[in-house]
């Protein structure tokens, strides 16, 4: 039966007119059979008609009950209210202005950052159970490091030994270059994994399969999985991709499967997977370059696994102390290691643009407070008339959720284009940046806020209302606005929120500001001004790379030195190099003694080692110190010689002169010829570590930069420079071809990205405040304007009247301020592991926060205040 009359209602709200036409004829024909009945008894025929009608007893009324009972009064009702509520808000267009842009701005802005958060933080991995895959590194005791990467032994002596893991599995980074389809190579990032890893993860092929136990074998087949995103962008997303051949580095590989959309492993850029075929029984322990993760069994905790770990490492320590002492093992959740570095900065901004929010909202309650005040004359008269507490609140609603929807659309545009904005300016470190969009979680988000908007701010001017007499109305006619002094008070303290909540979002992002700031002010220790750099490999194939004849790869020697002398000849080019690694990478590190203090090498840490050719101190600009600098005569077949940095002599010979000491690293003894500056490619925030420089030539490498400084822009030599490569060599594809100066400010990319938001939200946020004081304290020049006449009228000047406004308002303000900044000491200790150079608790940074602060908050008191100071006393009694 309740079926019934639910189909019955929601047919008659969709056949309204029918319905009307139905229930007016039914009703008719009653009357009109009353009618005929009375006729018959020899009444006249419109005598009879209005008896019949009294007798019935009023047809309007019983057409609204017949309405009522089949669900279409609530209908015509919502339908006057919308009516009524397009009207007003076309009737007051600067409120209906000010609502919808605060909307467009908070939600919007909210929604974008949300998505943000949901893309990279809180959307699922796109691993089965990824809580149980978990990444096993190596640690040093010795040199304190950890999150180092595993021996290939020592690798598989994990498999063998855990009691802990379902599957382990290993992979490394390579860069490769894949012949383009025209002939032109194109640089790949591949990542050579063992055939266990998609186990470990838990994750199909798109299309196809994964490399097999056989093909990860030495020696085994060379097949390939390309990631979605290479399948799209190099091989036009062709369906018969599977079978196909592909040249890397000059040898043929056939893709046998396609990766996941979602699935970007080990990172965003990795465009291949390859089989790994390391053989366990000719790679050293000592190399540590295989990254190892795993699947832990069900069951297993992550803290049982890491103790699991410690003890083989301790087992393996014991077994082979050459290489492995001091070595220890442990394990970190996938979640941590992927999320682990943008997790503080993400949650900061998405708590900032929730404060943003949450301003708008209180300007929302300021401006739905004061538009209701004006209204109560208003309402009180409706109410008389017979208008319920329900009905209302229902207009109010209906009024609120015509804003809010128009916001909400507005809201999702400004969402779309910030969006874009941030996908556009995040670092390029920043993980799973593809997975950001704006979808149905999102449209969900910006629903719940809009609703939430509607049902609190919706009835708060109804509610305020219902307290209202409609005597009291009625002597409020000839004012303006009318509020009593609960609502001042409910609407300062909005303003004190608002305020309390900008000084907060402005302090933070005055110390983001200060720390990067002192970051720009840090000296690398080179100069990055007018440098090219270019990235380049050289395949095994063309350029045989066997480390039983090292250093003496005539092949590689022979591209650098034409390379070399080509680009040296370049029109515009004052300098030039080619090195293993370029000033902000951070390269690798390796064991080391001094000869003649080989006990004391125990306790040393692994020491980075920097192969450059002798151009490379003139190309990036690092001085030298002390000695000589390497020299193109140290070749492959010349003396052994390095060059080490100032932290390195300091270090190693604090009360000696190093040069023309001996340092030995890969089994061979090097003599130290000079010292120079120290640079920082461990990045900006770290401090210079120690280095040593070795010859190239001496100490050749297939992948490396080429770095050559100009005297004009350093884009200008992009075409030069890749014609000189490819008059030596047409096969080599160069990457990674950018200013250094856009390297260096990439490295800093992530802490520019947080605090240019923060500022924008904080700006906005305090953008917002001042409107919501401006209004509070124009809402009270309004109210007031009588009181201002009648102090004028007794001998106040207009500067007393405008002292009494901005006391009032400062009070306010120095509320909001105090809270605010109290409740960043309490909060900005979360940004301390994202400042450099300056403290969360930083006196200077909160002193300028409430300079600015304070005269902008002023400034938006004093003005609507020297209106009521130009009140006349004639005018102010008028009005009354």
């Amino acid at each position: 039966m309740r079926m019934k009359n639910w189909l019955d209602s929601l047919r008659a709200v969709f056949r309204r007119k029918t319905l009307n036409t139905d229930i007016d004829d039914e009703l008719r024909f009653h009357v009109e059979m009353q009618a005929a009945q009375l006729a018959d008894a020899g009444v006249r025929s419109d005598e009879a008609r209005r008896r019949a009608l009294v007798a019935f007893g009023g047809v309007e009324r019983y057409a609204e009950e017949c309405r009522d009972t089949r669900g279409v009064r609530w209908l015509d009702e919502t339908g006057q209210d919308v009516r009524v509520g397009l009207r007003s808000l076309r009737g007051a267009p600067s409120f209906t202005f000010v609502v919808l842009a605060t909307l467009a701005l908070g939600v919007g802005a909210t929604t974008a950052v949300f998505s943000v958060v949901y893309g990279i933080l809180l959307r699922p991995l796109p691993y089965a159970a990824p809580e149980r895959v978990v990444m096993v590194w190596e640690n040093d005791r010795i040199s304190g490091t950890d999150h180092e990467a595993a021996s290939v032994p020592d690798y598989f002596d994990f498999i063998q030994r855990n009691r802990s893991f379902e599957q382990l599995a290993g992979f490394t980074l390579q860069q490769f270059n894949l012949a383009g389809e025209a002939g032109e190579p194109v640089r790949v990032s591949a990542a050579l994994v063992t055939h266990g890893l998609p186990t470990v993860l838990g994750i199909a092929a798109r299309q196809g399969r994964f490399p097999t136990a056989e093909e990860d074998r030495p020696a085994g087949a060379r097949v390939a999985v390309v990631s979605d995103r290479l399948w799209r962008s190099q091989f036009n997303a062709s369906p018969g991709i599977l079978g196909r051949m592909v040249r890397l580095d000059d040898q043929a590989y056939e893709v046998v499967g396609v990766l996941p959309a979602d699935v970007e492993f080990p990172n965003a850029t990795t465009d291949i997977w390859l089989p790994l075929q390391f053989d366990a029984t000719t790679t050293p322990r000592s190399l540590h370059q295989l990254n190892v993760i795993g699947r832990v069994r069900d069951g297993v905790t992550i803290d049982a696994t890491g103790r699991d770990m410690t003890r083989i490492a301790t087992e393996l320590e014991r077994e082979y102390p050459g290489d492995n002492v001091g070595r220890g093992a442990s394990v970190q959740p996938i979640g941590d290691v992927i999320l682990g570095p943008v997790r503080r900065a993400l949650l900061v901004l998405f708590g900032a643009v929730g404060a943003v929010l949450l301003v708008g909202c209180a300007n929302l309650a300021n401006l739905m407070l004061a538009r209701g005040a004006n209204r109560r004359r208003e309402v009180s008269v409706r109410s008389v008339l017979g208008a319920t507490s329900f009905r209302l609140v229902r207009q109010y609603l209906v009024e609120t959720t015509l804003l809010v929807g128009v916001g909400l659309a507005l809201a999702w545009v400004v969402a779309r284009w910030l969006l874009a904005v941030l996908i556009a300016i995040a670092p390029a470190s920043l993980p799973r940046l593809s997975s950001v969009r704006l979808d149905l979680v999102a449209l969900l988000f910006a629903l719940g806020a809009g609703a939430l908007i509607t049902l609190l701010f919706g009835s708060l001017p109804a509610l305020d209302t219902r307290r209202v007499r409609l005597q009291d109305a009625l002597k409020s006619a000839g004012t303006r606005v009318i509020g009593g002094r609960a609502q001042v008070r409910f609407r300062s303290a909005l303003v004190v929120t608002q305020i309390a909540l900008s000084v907060l979002l402005v302090t933070g992002a005055g110390l983001l500001l200060r720390s990067f700031w002192a970051l720009q002010q840090v000296d690398p220790g080179f100069t990055s001004d007018q440098v090219l750099r270019a990235s380049f490999r050289l395949p095994a194939a063309r350029y045989p790379q066997s480390y039983n004849n090292y250093p003496n790869w005539a092949e590689v020697q022979r591209f650098y030195a034409e390379v070399s002398e080509r680009v040296a000849a370049l029109p515009g080019v004052r300098a030039s190099t080619i090195a293993a690694q370029h000033p902000m990478s951070r390269g690798f590190t390796n064991g080391f003694l001094v000869e003649g203090r080989e006990a004391e090498a125990a306790s040393w840490a692994e020491i980075p080692v920097r192969p450059v050719s002798a151009g490379y101190f003139a190309t990036v600009g690092v001085p030298l110190k002390r000695g000589r600098l390497l020299a193109e005569t140290d070749r492959a077949d010349a003396p052994l010689v390095v060059v080490i940095n100032e932290v390195a002599a300091r270090m190693y010979f604090p009360t000696d002169d190093p040069i023309g000491k001996r340092i030995r690293f890969w089994g061979t003894g090097r003599e130290i010829v000079g010292v120079v500056g120290n640079e920082r490619f461990y990045g900006l925030t770290e401090e210079p570590p120690p280095a040593v420089y070795s010859a190239i030539p001496q100490t050749p490498f297939a992948t490396a930069h080429i770095m050559l400084r100009g005297n004009g822009q350093p884009q200008e030599l992009v075409t030069a420079l890749r014609h000189a490569v490819a008059e030596v060599d047409p096969g080599i594809a160069l990457f990674d071809v950018e200013p250094l100066r856009t390297t260096v400010e990439s490295s800093v990319a992530p802490q520019r990205f947080t605090a240019t938001l923060l500022t924008v939200f904080a700006l906005v946020a305090l953008l917002l405040a001042l409107v919501g004081i401006h209004g509070l304290i124009s809402y009270a020049v309004a109210q007031r304007s009588r009181e201002a006449g009648i102090r004028a009228a007794l001998g106040a000047t207009p500067g007393d009247v405008v002292g009494l406004m901005v006391r009032e308002g400062g009070q306010i303000a120095a509320l909001g301020c105090a809270l605010g900044l109290l409740g960043a000491l309490l909060t900005t200790r979360f940004l301390q592991g994202l400042l450099f150079g300056v403290q969360a608790n930083d006196v200077g940074t909160y002193a300028a926060v409430l300079l600015v602060t304070g005269v902008t908050v002023g400034l938006a008191i004093y003005l609507p205040a020297r209106r009521l100071a130009r009140v006349s006393p004639a005018s102010a009694l008028r009005a009354e």
